[in-house]
């Protein structure tokens, strides 16, 4: 077995590989395994993430569908399941289940996975965003999804390297020339790490992996020694709340429609009830989040108007 495994990887240093990310005319766009994330995604920054989703969807127990189903128990249950609510043939053609793969494929660009579907919703972009929302989401049930666990950091076999798919195309190929640590020590996006693939092909001499094993070996290497994904927030300023504005403002406007209002805090509470009571917006449980989403709002765009 063990010569077989040698001898595929040492194999994969035959033919050149492709881009990280392939998509064509009307395809989805290919995505790393959301999975090895989730060892690791946090429910609490997720819960912030879902702030965008409340705007069209409720999660709680029994709950009616509004714009979109109930949210509650969506992680692993049938897709388009949810009885009293009109599904588009898009979203039923999909079948399976919302298993964690399947979401983050639909989160990530909804209109790509379901071509007719109402959810006008340009989709969760950032890899880690989308895990820490899907851990969030599998809280949102009677009894809690299971995520998996985090990956056990082995001793001698592989030199440490943490396990999963993609781990034996790393090690065989990149131990041909370097020390374990020359790599495991850097913080680099997929893009960065196939552009230092890229590098060493055309200025060091290694032979190019095939199309299979390049794929691999930037899933593992942005999965495990990928870097930190940095958010601009569209501008705005950092503060206690900015989190909260960006994720309940941005699911229905532009951030500059936000920011040009200069509104004192009290003008600003009485837009949000307008926003809940003429528009559609979903109430605000939690005082806490709403006090945020004010003192933020009231503190960067303020005003006396």
């Amino acid at each position: 077995m063990q010569r077989f495994v040698l001898g595929r990887w040492l194999a994969a240093l035959g033919l050149a590989g492709l881009g990280a990310l392939s998509q064509g005319a009307g395809a989805e766009t290919k995505l790393d395994p959301i999975t090895p994330r989730l060892a690791e995604a946090d429910a609490a920054r997720g819960e912030k993430v879902f702030l965008q989703c409340k705007a069209c969807h409720v999660a709680a127990p029994g709950a009616a569908p509004t714009v979109g189903p109930n949210l509650w128990g969506v992680v692993g249950r049938p897709v388009a399941s949810q009885s009293g609510f009109d599904y588009t043939e898009g979203l039923r053609a999909i079948g399976g289940d919302w298993d964690f793969e399947t979401l983050s494929r639909y989160l990530f660009d909804p209109a790509a996975m379901a071509h007719n579907t109402r959810m006008v919703f340009a989709g969760v972009k950032s890899a880690q965003e989308r895990a820490d929302l899907i851990a969030y989401l599998a809280t949102l049930s009677d009894t809690a999804v299971a995520l998996p666990e985090p990956p056990e950091r082995e001793g001698p076999a592989y030199g440490g390297l943490p396990a999963g798919e993609g781990r034996e195309a790393v090690y065989f190929t990149c131990r041909a020339c370097h020390a374990l640590e020359q790599f495991t020590d850097r913080k680099k996006s997929r893009d960065q790490w196939q552009a230092i693939i890229e590098q060493m092909i055309a200025e060091k001499g290694m032979i190019a992996p095939e199309h299979w094993a390049r794929e691999q070996m930037l899933s593992y290497l942005s999965t495990h020694f990928g870097q930190e994904e940095k958010r601009n927030w569209r501008g705005l300023p950092p503060g206690p709340g900015r989190e909260e504005v960006y994720y309940t403002c941005t699911a229905c406007h532009s951030i500059r429609m936000v920011t040009q209002q200069g509104l004192s805090r009290e003008r600003w509470d009485e837009t949000l009830e307008w926003m809940v009571e003429e528009q559609g917006m979903a109430e605000i449980e939690d005082p806490a989040v709403r006090d945020l989403i004010l003192d933020y709002l009231a503190t960067h765009y303020g005003g006396a108007g």
